[in-house]
């Protein structure tokens, strides 16, 4: 007999273990997910115990920075396996079995001992024609009518448990469902101890990304902004260590520290970071032809419309002028208006003979960073949009790096 444990999704059991054979998914949560009382989908009656819960809306985020993109998902579908080892021949297309996917609605599915239902949005023939390629689901079909977990278990046959939680996410029908993950029952069943289910207070180094920047104030900016806006991912970042100082001040220090990482293959992902005014966009071109490796990216702050018409003061008077690429460090996509006592002026200062343009600098520039520094929430009257902006090219630059390194894998 024994104790069975389940990473649900909905009433959908989408890994199991059993026993002291199970899988950890304590990286899809965080420890404010934990419940003392969960509902348990693989009980016959109601059964709630103690376990993780969080929805899959949130848990999204996780699994792209964890890898688990469409990307990588169309790739475990076309390296598959079948039983005896051999490629899987796929009976449709990765686009038709999405567009498939995009149809389940999770708040529909019957559940695990639920009654039998004709399937919810999986046509009957692709189905069969899925049921022919796995002696598994073809020993355990009864007739034409079955429970909806079975059409779904079926069509999703060969993925891992996190690239299936990432198609079911694919619907925004099912963003409200809850992932859960109760492991009280093999807790009171002696097979483990609640303390093996507990969260650290930090991810695995593997799974975090080292966001490494110009200068102190950047990472200051860019943790407090992802503890506001984006709390449901902030874990994955990581940044250097300034409690003695930040050691890489500077556009010329974080480019010989580029040079350094690469020289001794250093192994975790790494993204550097350069403002976008025009010593960093100087820097962050010569970086780019250094020979990175896959687990180490460079960029700079990206280019916003909204830094194209900004009041700058220089050797031709003050007038408005595009700061992208020029002047636009990291405090120039905070809200320069949010309890400000003056307007924003960027001061030209020198000329950078590589690119042909002036460096220019925000005036004032801690007193933005320091206003933006006291918020404790998200104000609704201060305006995020060119942090979130940058905090979402970070976002798209982490889960680049996590989807190639896990294609990777499959050659």
């Amino acid at each position: 007999m024994g104790t069975e444990i389940h990473l649900y999704v909905g009433s959908l059991s989408v890994a199991w273990g059993k026993n002291s054979h199970f899988m950890s998914h304590t990286e899809l949560f965080q420890p404010e997910d934990l419940n003392p009382k969960i509902n348990d989908p693989g009980y016959s009656e109601a059964f709630e115990t103690e376990g993780y819960s969080k929805p899959l809306g949130a848990i999204l985020s996780r699994l792209e920075l964890l890898g688990y993109t469409l990307a990588t998902a169309k790739k475990e579908y076309e390296f598959t396996e079948d039983e005896a080892g051999d490629p899987l021949k796929r009976p449709i297309s990765f686009k038709k079995m999405c567009e498939l996917v995009r149809n389940i609605n999770l708040h529909k599915v019957s559940g695990r001992w639920g009654p039998p239902h004709n399937p919810i949005s999986v046509p009957v023939e692709i189905i069969k024609k899925f049921q022919n390629q796995s002696v598994f689901y073809e020993l355990n079909r009864l007739g034409e009518e079955r429970p909806d977990d079975w059409d779904i278990g079926l069509l999703l046959h060969g993925f891992t448990p996190y690239t299936k939680i990432r198609l079911l996410a694919e619907n925004p029908a099912n963003l409200d469902i809850l992932v859960s993950w109760p492991f009280g029952a093999l807790v009171e069943a002696g097979w483990a101890k609640r303390e093996d289910f507990l969260i650290r207070p930090m991810l695995e180094p593997r799974n975090q990304f080292l966001i490494v920047t110009e200068g102190s104030s950047d990472a200051l900016i860019l943790q407090h902004a992802l503890l506001l806006l984006e709390p449901t991912y902030a874990d994955f970042f990581r940044f250097i260590d300034m409690g003695e100082g930040y050691p890489f001040s500077g556009t010329g220090n974080l480019f010989r520290f580029c040079q350094g990482l690469v020289s001794i293959g250093i192994l975790n992902q790494v993204l550097n970071l350069y403002d976008n005014d025009a010593e960093g966009v100087s820097k962050y071109e010569a970086t780019k032809k250094l020979s990175l490796p896959p687990n180490m990216v460079v960029a700079k702050l990206p280019d916003l419309a909204a830094l194209k018409k900004i009041d700058c003061i220089g050797p031709h008077g003050k007038r408005k002028a595009d700061i992208n690429g020029s002047a636009a460090a990291i405090e120039c996509y905070l809200d320069l208006n949010y309890k400000a006592v003056s307007s924003p002026l960027v001061r030209w200062s020198v000329y950078v003979d590589a690119l042909n343009r002036y460096h220019g600098a925000l005036e004032h520039k801690t007193s933005y960073m320091k206003t933006f520094l006291k918020l404790i929430n998200a104000d609704p009257a201060y305006d995020f949009t060119k942090i979130r902006a940058v905090l979402d090219h970070i976002y798209n630059l982490c889960t680049n790096i996590a989807d190639q390194e896990r294609i990777n894998r499959y050659g």
